[in-house]
């Protein structure tokens, strides 16, 4: 790591906004973000002629305890009036006043419930961190709290100052079974129901009558990719929040299959990198727990079993984690060498965060399964776009099975 750039960034940054009372940090993963926002919150406090009362937001409750850490770490003064909370619990501070606001992960903080509750807090000095920010967001906090000063350090950028390490991704690739009939799709509800052929589909579905089709992994695709063509063509046209729900649901489905088709080979992978420590971000709570029930974090775990895990992973008594993305922000992850994306999505946001796990270790590599030919290769296109060409490499599944 290049701690002789990362230092110079903060001092520049520090002298640069240190007298400013709006600012966006928008850094990458590792770029020292926490010791920023300390260094900005004991110049300001020394400029308030009183005890400053000072409310942190977060995303998730682990992330209290992240923010705890750094205080101490970076030796803020004790006795100093803090208010820490998630977004969740917005509404316990709506109409109040801070000397300093501090926003973590800020884009957790703009949904339409969020915003309103925002829109009700004062307060005279706003830091908001996240490496994802878009501006989108930015303008509505704009409208909400003025005009932002912004700091920006890209992921790229932080990769070609030797912040965080150059990786190796591999896409693995994959191609549905078109040959073996071993698919179902259920069209409507009912007791009974006929189980029909994939070409005699259209005489049901037409008619809308309930059935279930028999078919391939391809064909079951092209019925979500089809399906979702339609939804997206009727919603344009009537702007029906009721038909979106719908096209969005088949995306949602669709998503899941693709994910859940990869659980086997996923397995081959795991059993290679037993040796190793990882990260991996699965499609579904489900496919997690069949992968790793004992070390999968998710929203079925109490907070308190959660953080026990990633405390334990930090303890390097395990050397594992699967989850579906409670742990792709505000969790620091020691020494995590590998990450596996089982299933892409069209959020580059997430894809960032999620890479952003593995980038703090020397060698880190990342395994991304995708089908060829589907929604997978838009999303990996996507999401690659400001990728090192000669850091991505693809194989063939095949090939997971004869790794050293």
């Amino acid at each position: 790591m290049n701690n002789e750039y990362k230092t110079k960034l903060q001092q520049k940054t520090f002298n640069t906004y240190k007298d400013c009372n709006r600012l966006l940090i928008k850094w990458a993963t590792g770029c020292g973000k926490s010791k920023m926002t300390i260094d900005l919150l004991k110049y300001t406090m020394s400029h308030i002629p009183h005890n400053a009362v000072i409310l942190f937001l977060v995303a998730e409750r682990s992330h209290i305890k992240n923010w705890q850490e750094e205080f101490k770490k970076w030796q803020l003064s004790e006795g100093i009036k803090i208010d820490i909370l998630c977004y969740n619990s917005l509404s316990k501070v709506s109409s109040r006043h801070y000397d300093i606001l501090v926003m973590d992960e800020a884009h957790h903080g703009f949904s339409d419930r969020r915003i309103s509750l925002l829109e009700t807090i004062k307060a005279d000095y706003i830091y908001m961190l996240s490496a994802t920010f878009s501006d989108e967001f930015l303008d509505i906090a704009e409208n909400i709290f003025g005009k932002f000063q912004v700091s920006y350090v890209s992921l790229k950028t932080a990769i070609n100052n030797s912040i965080l390490s150059d990786p190796q991704i591999y896409v693995v690739n994959m191609e549905l079974n078109n040959i073996t009939v071993n698919q179902r799709i259920q069209i409507g509800k009912g007791d009974n129901l006929p189980v029909v052929n994939w070409w005699d589909r259209n005489k049901y579905i037409y008619k809308k009558k309930p059935c279930i089709i028999k078919c391939t992994e391809y064909q079951k695709n092209k019925y979500f990719d089809d399906s979702m063509d339609y939804w997206k063509r009727r919603y344009e046209h009537t702007h029906n929040f009721i038909i979106k729900n719908k096209w969005v649901n088949l995306g949602s489905q669709r998503k899941k299959f693709l994910g859940e088709l990869k659980t086997n080979h996923v397995k081959v992978l795991l059993d290679k990198l037993k040796k190793h420590r990882l990260v991996c971000f699965c499609s579904s709570i489900a496919q997690a727990t069949q992968l790793s029930e004992s070390t999968t974090i998710s929203s079925k775990r109490s907070s308190k079993e959660n953080q026990r895990l990633i405390d334990s992973f930090n303890a390097k008594e395990i050397n594992s984690l699967f989850t579906v993305g409670m742990i792709t922000e505000g969790v620091n992850l020691v020494d995590t060498q590998i990450g596996i994306i089982i299933q892409l999505d069209g959020h580059l946001r997430l894809f960032i965060q999620k890479l952003g796990r593995v980038l703090r270790s020397n060698y880190p590599v990342v395994y991304i399964f995708v089908y060829k030919g589907t929604q997978d290769e838009i999303y990996l296109n996507k999401a690659l776009k400001n990728i090192n060409e000669k850091s991505v490499k693809y194989i063939n599944v095949n090939s997971l099975k004869f790794m050293e």
